[in-house]
């Protein structure tokens, strides 16, 4: 009789047991509670920013473009053909220092002169480097004088370096931009004097942003200086936004007459890097020309940086995923990736996250996928990320491991909703 009961009682633990273990899942299937998808406060994600209008340049064709993402933020004329004049030095420079990252050659190395690079021999109303046949150089002098002087002495040096000759190097230039994918080039000398030599601002801006990506740690050595000295000489950059607009840290002027003023520009502030193109300023003199062209590159450049702002998005909120049979019942969660997004500051509170966590996690290491993340502007999907554990857990108990697989069995999908509260 009184193993009878026993026995009962067992089985009345036992079946209570299951029970507990499917009432938890079913909750754990629940839409989660009302304060875990809260409207995140205006102020945590924007810091604010004075509106800055769309820009009315009086250049022939602009681009402007958020390094990060590639967005294209501003556009005038931006597929018109012009010669890019001696922006184009930022071809022939590529060259040479992807062999400088390979190893083949060594910034701090002597290069002799050749003939053929002597001043002298420079096209007429080139600027120049002032360097002499069989003189002794170092590269790193040679291409500060080719980038910050603008040298077409300097820009014949280094087609000689890289080509051997300045046609060969040429055929490079053309079959790099062809690598690259950029069908308006055409390139006819190292230097950009010839009127034959073409680009559109779209695609050189798009070369631009693969230059910084691919040599960004070059930028002081390259294009940040504001002077160049050598011996008893000291030329002044083109560039006259260095040293006068924050965060500009390159590129390259240009002018001839068939194309007029020229820039291409790259600036940092506050994390946010941005590329732009400026062609085709003229002006009645050489001093408003020059003027006219740091005012738009100026321009141009506070236009992205007080109406853009790029970012990785961060889930708003603390969001934990359920696992069963851990010593843990839930782990945190992080968006992974890399890709950032880039809108303008007004739009920010049309952004929304809709996060998805797989379910019946029965173990969970640090960085496992554990779901994703999408992020939409006004309904719309901008990206989706990967959702990834911050921090593993171990394996539970015997008894927690029996009823978190009751529990997994009976978990729903669960879905979460953010919005950011923004003043309309």
């Amino acid at each position: 009789m009184i193993k009878r009961t026993v026995k009962r009682i067992i089985k009345i633990i036992i079946l209570a047991a299951i029970l507990f273990g499917i009432v938890s899942g079913i909750r754990a299937c629940v839409a989660p509670p009302k304060e875990q998808t809260p409207e995140i406060p205006y102020s945590d994600v924007y810091n604010g920013f004075s509106t800055v209008p769309e820009p009315v340049l009086q250049c022939k064709a602009a681009v402007l473009m958020d390094y990060d993402t590639g967005t294209v933020l501003y556009t005038k004329n931006a597929e018109e053909i012009i010669p890019p004049a001696s922006m184009t030095k930022l071809m022939t420079t590529y060259l040479v220092m992807e062999k400088v990252k390979s190893g083949e050659l060594d910034l701090d190395q002597d290069i002799v002169v050749p003939p053929e690079a002597d001043f002298e021999r420079a096209p007429y109303r080139s600027s120049l480097m002032y360097i002499r046949a069989g003189q002794r150089i170092k590269l790193r002098d040679l291409l500060t004088g080719l980038m910050v002087t603008s040298g077409n002495d300097a820009a014949m040096a280094v087609a000689m370096l890289v080509g051997g000759s300045r046609d060969a190097c040429v055929e490079m230039m053309n079959q790099k931009a062809k690598q690259l994918g950029f069908s308006s080039f055409v390139f006819t000398d190292p230097a950009g004097y010839e009127e034959t030599n073409q680009v559109n601002a779209l695609e050189f801006c798009q070369f631009c942003r693969i230059y910084v990506q691919n040599f960004i740690e070059y930028l002081d050595v390259l294009t940040n200086q504001e002077a160049f000295k050598m011996g008893s000489r000291s030329i002044n950059n083109s560039n006259d936004l260095l040293g006068r607009y924050a965060g500009v840290d390159g590129l390259k002027t240009g002018y001839i007459d068939e194309s007029g003023y020229n820039i291409s520009l790259t600036a940092e502030r506050d994390g946010m890097r941005l590329v732009a193109v400026i062609m085709g300023i003229k002006a009645k003199d050489i001093m408003n020309a020059k003027l006219m062209r740091m005012e738009e590159g100026a321009s141009l450049l506070s236009y992205g940086f007080h109406t853009f702002r790029t970012f990785f998005p961060v889930l708003p909120a603390p969001v934990n995923v359920p696992v069963f049979g851990c010593a843990s019942d839930s782990v945190p969660v992080a968006v992974a990736g890399n890709e950032q997004i880039c809108i303008p500051y007004s739009q920010l509170y049309k952004l929304s996250w809709n996060v998805s966590l797989a379910k019946g996690i029965k173990r969970a290491a640090a960085g496992d996928q554990v779901g994703s993340c999408t992020v939409s502007l006004d309904g719309n999907p901008l990206a989706i990320y990967p959702l990834v554990a911050e921090e593993g857990t171990g394996q539970g108990s015997l008894w927690r491991r029996l009823t978190g697989s009751i529990k997994a069995l009976g978990q729903k999908n669960s879905a979460l909703n953010f919005s950011l509260a923004f003043p309309r």
